[in-house]
């Protein structure tokens, strides 16, 4: 087989996705003789900024494999694969590295059994908003005539009616790619839906014999631009009606439980502190932990007290069987979706729904505050010292509860949060998912804390999202925080394995407290009398007795360590990133109280 000559067309391709940067591509790509469907359709996926594909093979991926090797002999362009032996990890490690990069990934998976093991992870990415492109081959649908037709048993148990049904309604798009379509045309579209607001997984499927069959019309690629749609700027008299409402209020605050990405985490922060205007947060990182605005947790006393508050980007900003705002307050809500069409049932009030990015709406909201409010500088200044005041003593309770938890025993969860501070390096990503609080922890940069646990709330996300994170930024120091229950339900075999083979050293920190903590939290919220709150001991609760999990890492070449002694948790966490600098992987076995 002769070098293609057209091996040079894709490799000026730049395809940075999102807003950190634009790409230029080819308008029209010949396609020379002996190509197949599955090396045009890797040359899409590269070409449409995808640059990382995170999969788990079968018996479909024989064009994919034999495309692979073909393109490497002959120079096509391509993205990297990278192996990963559990699709539930696969797709967390795409959502991790879009997390870390603002780059989307890409996940393959085999047939409909794989499809299936990803549904949890993608639960998550659906309602967290992270693009990514899920592609799954089809059992072939010919038993003879065809180099890819049916050669196994297995490929007329494993055909469904409607493969797609299972994701259908966790995705933004859903297709099956047929004969004589442009490979090209099908993936660019694939990525532009997912890429544009509200932001979101997109899924292909791939039958194995057009895989494998040559490539004939891979149509033109899309003209240079990003992917996805420019982000929205909201109409400008609704953001004049919200600075008007801001302005003559006496006690706005802000609202954000989902995490900020880049844009949003700078912009709130400045539009807080410049406007003197307190952000209550979820267990996200909304803003800088150090923001003199910056005032925890939204909690039932913060919305009783305010006059307005301005939701940012929230699906839900509080849980109103446990707490509401003060029924005279104004809301105003902002988000590129503020009504959030996907959500079955959702009931929040608001006296105005504004559509429209989070870092640009806050922009314009601000230079419109800055003339509204030039003549009430006496109230901005009231604000700012009586936030102030909040801020200290939310400070100070924090303290006062490092103390307290520094000699409990089993470790406290906030202790364990203090030492991860006192030592980490600035350069470092927690990958959080409830382990230790994020409440006790100094986040400084959008990149230093992703919370993995949320979205759908399936557990088992945090050591493929540490290890995506690791992926796309190797410079940097990545912390995994755990439970018990969602290592477990993490694949912790194969996370172990994609840290070895890839060369991507994390700590992870298990936080053992031997049980499922929220399934115990949920019963005692709903029966705080009953029988339950008496027992020391919960049916389908506990997780006893407690294994080694710390030695499960060393099988995979990694430092493993057992901690049940606060005083020596410090020097454990030491230990494991010195480990970790080396580049070897380390996991440490917390044991820790309840919460």
């Amino acid at each position: 087989m002769g070098v293609w000559p057209h091996a040079d067309t894709f490799k000026g391709v730049e395809s940075i996705n999102g807003p950190r940067g634009f790409r230029k591509v080819s308008m029209n790509v010949e396609t020379p003789s002996g190509i197949t469907v599955a090396q045009s359709y890797m040359a899409a996926l590269k070409a449409c900024g995808i640059r990382h594909v995170f999969a788990n093979g079968g018996t479909d991926f024989a064009p994919i494999i034999e495309g692979i090797l073909r393109n490497r002999q002959d120079g096509g362009d391509m993205p990297e694969f990278v192996t990963v032996p559990h699709e539930h990890v696969a797709v967390a490690m795409a959502q991790g590295y879009y997390l870390m990069s603002g780059n989307i990934a890409g996940a393959m998976v085999h047939v409909n059994v794989g499809t299936a093991n990803t549904i949890c992870a993608l639960m998550n990415a659906a309602r967290n908003n992270t693009p990514m492109f899920l592609a799954s081959g089809r059992s072939p649908s010919t038993e003879t005539g065809d180099p890819g037709s049916r050669d196994f048993w297995i490929h007329w148990a494993q055909e469904n009616y409607d493969q797609a049904a299972m994701v259908r309604e966790h995705v933004k798009w859903e297709y099956e790619l047929r004969h004589g379509q442009p490979i090209n045309t099908v993936v660019g579209r694939a990525v532009d839906i997912a890429m544009s607001e509200p932001k979101g997984p997109v899924y292909l499927q791939l039958p194995r014999e057009l895989l494998g069959s040559p490539s004939t019309n891979p149509g033109p690629l899309p003209r240079g631009r990003a992917f996805g749609t420019v982000p929205a700027v909201a109409d400008i008299h609704a953001i004049e009606r919200a600075a008007d409402m801001i302005a003559a209020a006496e006690n706005p605050i802000i609202v954000m439980t989902t995490p900020a990405n880049a844009a949003t985490f700078k912009a709130l922060g400045a539009f807080a502190e410049a406007h003197a205007i307190a952000v209550h947060t979820g267990p996200h990182a909304a803003l800088s932990s150090s923001n003199p605005m910056n005032l925890g947790r939204v909690n039932g006393p913060a919305l009783k007290a305010a006059d307005l508050i301005l939701v940012l980007n929230s699906p839900v900003p509080w849980v109103p069987k446990h707490m509401q705002p003060n029924k005279d307050a104004r809301l105003i809500h902002i988000a590129p979706d503020p009504h959030f069409a996907t959500y079955p049932f959702r009931g929040f009030e608001m006296d105005l729904a504004i559509a429209g990015d989070p870092a640009a709406s806050l922009t314009i909201l601000g230079d419109m505050l800055n003339i509204k409010l030039k003549d009430r500088g006496a109230a901005t200044d009231r604000r700012r010292k009586l936030n102030g005041e909040k801020r200290q003593a939310l400070l100070d309770s924090r303290r006062a509860a490092i103390e307290a938890a520094s000699t409990e025993s089993p470790i406290s969860y906030v202790w364990a949060a203090h030492c991860v501070n006192e030592v980490k390096g600035a350069n470092t990503t927690i990958a959080e998912e409830i382990g230790v609080p994020f409440d006790f922890l100094d986040i400084e940069d959008d990149r230093d804390f992703m919370a993995t646990s949320l979205g759908s709330g399936s557990l088992g996300m945090g050591l493929g999202m540490g290890l995506g994170a690791k992926f796309a930024a190797p410079d940097r120091t990545v912390i995994t925080t755990l439970g018990d229950g969602g290592y477990m339900f993490g694949c912790p075999t194969a996370a172990h394995f994609v840290s070895q083979a890839e060369k991507l050293p994390v700590l992870t920190m298990i936080m053992n407290n031997s049980e499922w903590h929220a399934v115990r939290d949920a019963v005692m919220s709903m029966y705080p009398d009953g029988l339950a709150a008496k027992a020391n001991r919960l049916p389908i609760v506990n997780l006893s007795p407690s294994p080694d999990y710390h030695k499960i890492a060393e099988a995979f070449g990694g430092y493993g360590e057992k901690v049940d002694d606060p005083a020596k948790l410090k020097g454990a966490i030491g230990r494991a990133l010195e480990q970790v600098a080396l580049g070897r992987q380390a996991t440490l076995n917390v044991v820790c109280q309840r919460r």
